[in-house]
This record gives C-alpha cells, sequence and structure tokens, in this order.
C-alpha cells in the first residue's frame, strides 16, 4: 500500500508526519489518512511528497518497499577495530561542523550512534 512506503520514507529521513504536512499545506490529521491508507493519494500529493521526502512518484508507488545497495558498491573485508576507527573520524568530522546549519545532523548523528551500538555486538 503507498502509505506505508511512504510512512518508511518519511521515517528513513526522521520526519514527523506534522513537518511532511505543513510543508503539503495540510494537516497532520489529513496527513496520517494518507499514511494509513484511508485517504486515496491524489496525483498531487504524490508529486509534493516526492519532492519533500527526495524519492522518486514510482518509488512512492511501490507495493515493496527495499533499500538497495548500490551496484557499484563494492564490498570488502574490513576489521571491527578498523571499521569502528572510520566510524569515529566520520564522527569527529561532524561534530567539528555547525550542527545547526545542518538539517540532518540530528539525523547522521542518530545513525552513527545506532551503528556504534550495533558493533558492540560485533565479535
Amino acid at each position: 500500500m503507498p502509505g506505508t512506503v511512504i510512512r518508511k520514507f518519511r521515517e528513513m529521513r526522521n520526519y514527523s508526519q506534522e513537518y511532511v504536512a505543513g510543508k503539503m499545506g495540510i494537516s497532520q490529521n489529513a496527513y496520517s489518512k494518507i499514511e494509513n491508507n484511508i485517504t486515496q493519494l491524489t496525483v498531487s500529493h504524490v508529486r509534493q511528497i516526492s519532492a519533500i521526502l527526495e524519492v522518486s512518484i514510482m518509488d512512492l508507488l511501490k507495493d515493496d518497499f527495499e533499500i538497495r545497495h548500490s551496484s557499484g558498491m563494492q564490498m570488502e573485508s574490513v576489521t571491527k577495530e578498523a571499521l569502528l576507527h572510520n566510524l569515529d573520524q566520520i564522527k569527529k568530522k561532524i561534530e567539528s561542523k555547525s550542527p545547526e546549519k545542518h538539517e540532518f545532523y540530528p539525523v547522521i548523528m542518530a545513525l552513527l550512534q545506532s551503528v556504534d551500538m550495533t558493533m558492540g555486538n560485533v565479535h
């Protein structure tokens, strides 16, 4: 259902329903009905949501939701220590920037924290 896919893309962006609804010029309640598949999507809504979430219209209208890895991505073996070191370097670079000027700063920091916690379970 499109609403479920839209919700997952919104959550990936760490946007609230209120934020997306505000950008669309509708109430949070009206937007919630879109995500819960109560209100049928209009072409206008799909275009707006696509722009706000920065995803293609086709991705919004898929029946299933999956994240695909880039086909150009090369996989290689990395030690836990090397990965933790690289994550620490990334975190330091991000922290050295002005967080108030970067809208995705909280999202990036949350992702890094999540990866860091996950790494604690890797042996």
